[in-house]
This record gives structure tokens, C-alpha cells and sequence, in this order.
């Protein structure tokens, strides 16, 4: 017997907001080409392969810039959920961090002093996201430098979601059969920075993974 749902009243009162308002913000055709641009600037982070696992790692050909944020994305907003945080906000966070490498590139602290990628990034992101329109670009600014500053909750977690990514990713490699011994600082700096947070569920997992590594 097929079933046919038919929507309540609430479903069809959600689904006529979400359609009106997609016509709230009426585009002029530079600024669909300026989204044009934007969005290649975003696929480029897909061709930016995470320099730290290349010179430290000796790994030729890792992920890239895009496959962390993807992973970090989706830890992000489960993680988040568990702990009642602001799950959109988090994720625009997480999808905004990384977002200048698209430009200047995946550069590490041997690579780059702290202060001039700060000012390189800084100004890349100021320069891809002027590409929206206005009220997106003020908006997003304002989380990249809340990301930046790293003071808030959210800036906190994401960053600390950050490192349990590149814990998970480094445990990955070693599956794979790259040196134990040069990933491990990147387990380390992940173990360093987590337990030192106050996120103890990020903390508790970081823990599961070493155990599951260790028992296998």
C-alpha cells in the first residue's frame, strides 16, 4: 500500500516562508558575478593541500584544505547539538575559518611568523568576502574576527574542534602506514590544546580515539 503524507498546515506555513524568502534579496548582475567569484574562491580550497602534513609528515599528496573543513564541518554540528551551542552560528564559524587559504595558501608556524599570517589572512578574507553583498559581508567579517580573537565560546570550540580533526586525521595516516613517530606531534599539539580547553566530551573523545588506536 503506498502511503501518501499530506502536509499539516504548520509544514505548508514553514515551507510558503521558506519560498518567499528567497525574494527578499534582489541581485544585480555584478553582484551575481561577484557570487560567481566567490564561490571559485571556495571551490579553490579544494587544490590547497595541508602543508603541515607535507614538510612535517612527509605526505605527498594529503588533503586538502577542503577535505578538513568538510570533516570539521560535520563534527562541528553534531558536537554542537550535543552541546547545546548555537549549531548555525558554529557552522558558519567553521565554514568561514580557513576560508583565506583559498588565497594565500596553507602556510604553518615554521613557514610564517603568527603575526604576518594573521595580516595575510586577514587581508585575503577581507578581500573574498567583499564579494557578497553587503549585510553578508559585515556579518561574516564579524564571525572571521570572533574566530580570529578566539575569546567567545564559539570561537573557542571551533578551534578546538579544529585540532580534534587534525588528531583524527592523523591517526587516519598512521593507519595508512606513515611514520608513527612524525605524526605524533600532531597528536600531541591536538592532546596539548584539547585537554587545556573546557569542552570535556571533545576531551573524552580525543581520549576514545587514542584508546581505540592503541587496541587495535
Amino acid at each position: 500500500m503506498l502511503l501518501v503524507h499530506h502536509p499539516n498546515d504548520a509544514e505548508l506555513h514553514y515551507v510558503n516562508m521558506n519560498h518567499n524568502s528567497l525574494h527578499i534579496m534582489n541581485l544585480e548582475d555584478d553582484q551575481k558575478s561577484d557570487l560567481v567569484s566567490f564561490f571559485k574562491v571556495v571551490c579553490n580550497l579544494k587544490k590547497v593541500r595541508r602543508s603541515g602534513w607535507i614538510h612535517k609528515a612527509n605526505i605527498s599528496s594529503p588533503e586538502s584544505v577542503a577535505d578538513h573543513s568538510y570533516s570539521m564541518c560535520m563534527m562541528c554540528m553534531v558536537l554542537s547539538e550535543i552541546l547545546n551551542l548555537d549549531t548555525e552560528y558554529v557552522m558558519k564559524m567553521a565554514n568561514l575559518h580557513d576560508l583565506a587559504e583559498s588565497m594565500v595558501g596553507d602556510n604553518t608556524p615554521d613557514m610564517i611568523s603568527h603575526d604576518e599570517k594573521i595580516i595575510q589572512e586577514d587581508k585575503a578574507m577581507r578581500e573574498i568576502i567583499f564579494k557578497l553583498p553587503y549585510n553578508l559581508h559585515e556579518k561574516y567579517l564579524a564571525i572571521w574576527n570572533e574566530y580570529i580573537e578566539n575569546k567567545t565560546t564559539s570561537s573557542k570550540f571551533v578551534h578546538t574542534i579544529d585540532k580534534l580533526e587534525m588528531a583524527l586525521q592523523a591517526k587516519s595516516y598512521e593507519i595508512d602506514g606513515y611514520s608513527k613517530q612524525s605524526l605524533q606531534v600532531f597528536l600531541s599539539s591536538a592532546v596539548d590544546y584539547v585537554l587545556n580547553d573546557k569542552f570535556e566530551l571533545v576531551s573524552e573523545i580525543l581520549q576514545t580515539l587514542n584508546d581505540d588506536s592503541k587496541n587495535k
